[in-house]
């Protein structure tokens, strides 16, 4: 019987008792991140988004970033909204 990192029920079964203030998540940083991720683009597809990577000169993210704290927004909500503007939708 093999135990793999993912399993929840089992998960106890394998470990040595440990001393010491027990942790708070049985999984390593690793698989915690991979739950995360995967969680985080379930909640996003929820909500009608996609992902969209863009490269883009450093002055250009220096402009935007002044734009961000000037209205209170972040980047993908001034990106979004300068693209709505200029597709005019």
């Amino acid at each position: 019987m093999s135990i793999q990192p993912e399993d929840r029920t089992t998960i106890d079964m394998f470990s040595s008792p440990r001393r010491g203030r027990p942790k708070s998540n049985p999984y390593d940083r690793r698989v915690q991140s991979r739950f995360n991720k995967r969680f985080q683009r379930q909640r996003d597809k929820e909500r009608g988004l996609q992902r969209l990577e863009v490269k883009v000169e450093a002055d250009v993210i220096d402009y935007l970033d002044l734009a961000c704290d000037d209205l209170g927004l972040s980047r993908a909500d001034i990106i979004n909204l300068a693209l709505k503007h200029w597709l005019h939708l």
